[in-house]
């Protein structure tokens, strides 16, 4: 396509995916990254690197080409401990207003946000799709609460004059997962999960949600949301098969919700005389153990070709990739 493309994320678990796919389509692609971030996976495709953050507004106007079609945004923070609460809504919230200002003032054209499914908060003994009323802003845990301000805030600030798509993934894996549900591998490796939570989680392929986005610049409606869920499993079906493609045959066992409750609680109390940060928090248990919830993607199906891969496909490719990069 030959488009100009400027990748907020890039280094991140489904931005590195995104930047690949888009380089493969022949795309011009510039990618923020903080000074820290790590640009290892990054600079294996042909992009230019401009350093900045979201929360600073200069730093992104000095980054965003003038030439820019269409703004990808990815970063965000996934923090689930109540301690980082604050640096979430910076991010979340400032970083999404920053961003979508930025857009204006640069005249891009097409604006493609990466949200979360968590924007709908707790719901039970339904199937969600982008027509049930989002409860992610009355949410206790932060990163939901934060992610659905992040929309309203990008939705408000565009008006009419930049195409918004707002893209709501669910529990991503695949190949560069190495921080996320990747992390399963390395806890059941090093025998330091403490137990299965009794959940259900939506397993979808982070390559399809790459994909969804390149999609969502031609196909996508304008303020719509687009929900990237997978395949609906038990949380014990999904470490079960991360356990088997790994040769692990001694598991934990499966953890009642209460119990994990106050585990998290114990862990808290610890982490807070070790100066750590908790292994598990309540907002990670109550995002784990979940029950009696399926996200529908029909409406991504139907307008920007989404496909539903079967979560052992996805557990088997993001194995591969942690085994081919060493870290297995």
């Amino acid at each position: 396509m030959g488009l100009n493309a400027f990748v907020t994320g890039g280094t991140g678990f489904i931005g590195v995916n995104l930047v690949q796919i888009l380089t493969e389509h022949k795309w011009n692609v510039t990618a923020l990254h903080r000074p820290s971030s790590d640009l290892s996976y990054i600079k294996r495709f042909p992009v230019t690197l401009k350093q900045g953050g979201i929360t600073d507004y200069q730093s992104i106007l000095q980054a965003i080409p003038d030439n820019t079609d269409v703004i990808f945004h990815l970063a965000g923070d996934t923090n689930l401990w109540s301690r980082n609460n604050d640096r979430q809504q910076q991010v979340n919230v400032r970083g999404a207003q920053n961003m979508m200002t930025a857009a204006k003032e640069k005249n891009v054209g097409t604006f493609v946000h990466t949200s979360s499914t968590s924007v709908w908060g707790s719901m039970s003994g339904k199937e969600i799709s982008e027509s049930v009323v989002q409860k992610g802003g009355d949410s206790w845990v932060n990163y939901e609460r934060t992610k659905w301000q992040g929309e309203q805030e990008i939705l408000k600030i565009a008006g009419d004059e930049v195409k918004t798509v707002i893209l709501n993934p669910s529990t991503v894996t695949g190949p560069y997962d190495m921080n996320n549900w990747g992390r399963l591998f390395f806890a059941l490796r090093d025998g330091v999960l403490p137990g299965i939570p009794d959940g259900v989680v939506s397993v979808t392929h982070v390559q399809e949600v790459a994909r969804a986005h390149l999609s969502a610049v031609e196909n996508g409606r304008h303020g719509e949301s687009y929900i990237l869920a997978g395949e609906d499993c038990r949380f014990s079906e999904f470490v079960h098969e991360i356990a088997r493609i790994s040769h692990i045959e001694r598991l934990p066992r499966n953890v009642p919700t209460p119990i994990l409750k106050l585990i998290a609680r114990i862990s808290l109390v610890t982490a807070a005389m070790r100066g750590n940060e908790p292994d598990i928090t309540p907002e990670l248990v109550k995002l784990m153990t979940r029950t009696n919830l399926s996200y529908s993607s029909r409406k991504a199906i139907d307008e920007l070709g989404y496909r539903i891969v079967p979560m052992k496909k996805s557990v088997q490719d993001c194995y591969r990739w942690l085994c081919d990069e060493g870290y297995l």
